[in-house]
């Protein structure tokens, strides 16, 4: 075990004199997480989108804007066509409502009640077009509700509509939603995750360079055996990537606060996380002749692989074959378990499924690794 430990603290030692590995490990994961997470952060709950309401000053399309304006999700604020269109136009608003000339008239000929103007179909206004939609059955409901021209019932069924409260719904939550912070550490964990895949990949195709260089013959030749050779440096990379992991959860939790979820489970996850990552890493450098080979193949493999595993963006907003495919690359099932754990949810059988894949990927990457692995 001494020579092990040895021979582990030594190539550790090796890989931190050099500059490009403390960037690739820290900075770069660091650098990522700070700006990515910032712009996950970023924003007030106070800005909300502005929707302009152009009608003629009566009382039925004052109680239909206070209806419209009951929804607080947006920020409703009165202007004339000409300044609603322009703003549209200039993005200062989302959208413009322009209410009909004549309420009354437009719902006997049987024509639209509003008018929507947006620059251009986007997710807010889908949204927004919903709702209005619903407040335009709401009016004509109403009008259709009470006697003919009796404005006063109108305007007062209108009014109460527009004062109701919200519903008090009872609901039981199973899986929690993540919070800002859960966000930014999910950031965090999925870009340290690719840069420990470069980071401990590199560090091990630097087995290549040590052959040509003869440091791994004199190892081989010295008193240890192939066994404690290899899981010395087995041992290196993982304190290698547990010290990035540790590294970077400090960070996130001094600059944005982050947590971690309960580390009974974040600890052992974390390591199977990193003995997967080194499998990988000892898998690239068995196959390849020259380290420069290693870089190429492991650049492609390890960008490919994240974007399709939900390192770079949640898995849930692409489409479900390519879910499906998802399952095929470890990423996905390593975000899968960091997910539940930092959230909060604890959902065990997503837990528990994303170990057992995790622990058949490892078993497969060191079964090629160890195989492959020339050691004369």
């Amino acid at each position: 075990m001494r020579k092990i430990l040895s021979i582990a603290f030594l190539h550790l030692k090796s890989l931190f004199k050099s500059p490009s590995a403390i960037v690739l490990m820290f900075i770069m994961p660091i650098m990522f997480s700070i700006i990515f997470g910032g712009i996950g952060s970023g924003g007030s709950s106070q800005d909300k989108p502005v929707v302009l309401m152009v009608a003629q000053e009566d009382e039925s399309n004052s109680r239909i804007m206070d209806l419209l304006s009951s929804n607080d999700q947006y920020n409703w604020l009165k202007a004339d066509e000409i300044q609603a269109r322009s703003s549209v136009e200039n993005q200062e608003a989302i959208a413009a409502v322009i209410f009909a000339e004549s309420i009354v008239e437009n719902l006997e000929l049987g024509k639209p009640l509003f008018q929507i103007v947006v620059q251009r179909k986007t997710q807010e206004y889908q949204a927004l077009s919903s709702y209005v939609e619903g407040v335009g059955r709401t009016v004509i409901q109403t009008f259709e509700m009470v006697p003919e021209q009796d404005t006063v019932a109108v305007n007062a069924i209108l009014d109460k509509a527009a004062g109701r409260e919200t519903l008090d719904i009872s609901s039981e939550v199973i899986q929690k939603e993540e919070s800002t912070t859960g966000s930014v550490g999910m950031l965090a964990i999925g870009f340290t995750i690719m840069f420990m895949m470069f980071g401990i990949s590199g560090a091990a195709s630097a087995i290549l360079d040590e052959k040509i260089g003869g440091t791994w013959q004199r190892l081989l030749t010295s008193p240890t055996s192939k066994v404690q050779v290899m899981a010395g440096y087995l041992f290196s990379y993982f304190l290698m990537g547990a010290i990035q992991l540790f590294v970077l959860m400090v960070v996130m939790n001094l600059i944005y606060g982050s947590m971690w979820g309960n580390l009974i489970y974040f600890v052992p996850f974390a390591a199977l996380v990193i003995i997967t990552i080194v499998g990988f890493g000892l898998m690239m450098a068995s196959i390849v002749k020259t380290r420069q080979q290693a870089s190429a193949l492991s650049a492609v493999l390890i960008v490919s692989t994240c974007m399709l595993g939900g390192v770079y963006w949640p898995l849930e907003i692409v489409p479900d074959f390519m879910q499906q495919i998802a399952k095929a690359v470890p990423q996905s099932w390593m975000i899968t378990g960091f997910r539940e754990i930092v959230s909060g949810s604890l959902y065990i059988p997503a837990i528990r499924n994303s170990t057992v894949v995790l622990l058949v990927f490892s078993l497969l990457f060191f079964t090629i690794g160890l195989k492959r692995m020339k050691y004369e």
